[in-house]
C-alpha cells in the first residue's frame, strides 16, 4: 500500500512539474503575424515571428553550435464532413552559428544557400522573424466554391542538433522550443 502511495505521489509530482515546464516554455516562438497575398497569380506569405529562446539554446550558439530552425506554412481547404486537407506546404530552413574568428553570427538560408553575419543573436532572430514573400502556391490551385486558410509553426529542428544536446532535447522541453500551429483565414 505504501509503495502505491509513493508511486501515485510520484506521477502527481512529475504531471505538475512537466505540465508547468511546458507551459513555462510554450512562449519561446510565437508567430505573430501572417500575411497572405496573391501576386501575379501566385499565393505568398509573409510572416512575422517572434523568438524568445532559453539561455541554454543561445549558449550553445555562441559557443560555436550550429542550430537549425524551420518555418513551416501550410495552406489548408476546409471540409465540411471531414478532416481539413493541406493544398500547398512550404518549409524554410534557417541554420544559426557563430564565427568565432569574425566575432559575427550567421544565418545561413538552406533554401538558396544565402549567407548573412550579425553582430549579435537578437539581429539575426529579428532577421529571421520577418520573412517577406515566401512564395507558397499558384493561384491556379484555387477552387471557387471552398474555404481556405493558412496556418504557420516555427519551431527548432531538434533532429539537427548534435547528438549529446539532441539527447537532452528528448527530455527537455527547453531544448524544444516550437511556437505549435498559428491559423489564418484567407
Amino acid at each position: 500500500m505504501r509503495l502505491l502511495a509513493a508511486c501515485s505521489a510520484c506521477v502527481i509530482y512529475l504531471l505538475i512539474h512537466y505540465s508547468s515546464v511546458a507551459h513555462a516554455s510554450a512562449d519561446n516562438i510565437s508567430i505573430k503575424e501572417l500575411l497572405v497575398e496573391i501576386i501575379d497569380s501566385n499565393i505568398n506569405v509573409d510572416c512575422r515571428i517572434k523568438y524568445v529562446l532559453d539561455d541554454k539554446i543561445k549558449a550553445a550558439i555562441s559557443n560555436g553550435i550550429e542550430v537549425s530552425f524551420i518555418l513551416d506554412i501550410e495552406l489548408r481547404m476546409e471540409r465540411e464532413f471531414w478532416l481539413d486537407t493541406s493544398v500547398a506546404e512550404l518549409s524554410r530552413e534557417f541554420r544559426i552559428k557563430y564565427h568565432a574568428l569574425s566575432k559575427q553570427y550567421v544565418m545561413i538560408d538552406t533554401e538558396n544557400g544565402h549567407e548573412r553575419s550579425f553582430p549579435d543573436l537578437f539581429s539575426a532572430f529579428f532577421f529571421i522573424g520577418h520573412l517577406r514573400n515566401n512564395h507558397l502556391a499558384s493561384i491556379d490551385i484555387l477552387e471557387l466554391d471552398k474555404q481556405y486558410y493558412v496556418r504557420a509553426r516555427a519551431r527548432l529542428q531538434a533532429e539537427k542538433l548534435p547528438l549529446p544536446l539532441r539527447i537532452k532535447s528528448y527530455f527537455s522541453p527547453d531544448w524544444r522550443p516550437s511556437s505549435g500551429w498559428t491559423s489564418w483565414p484567407m
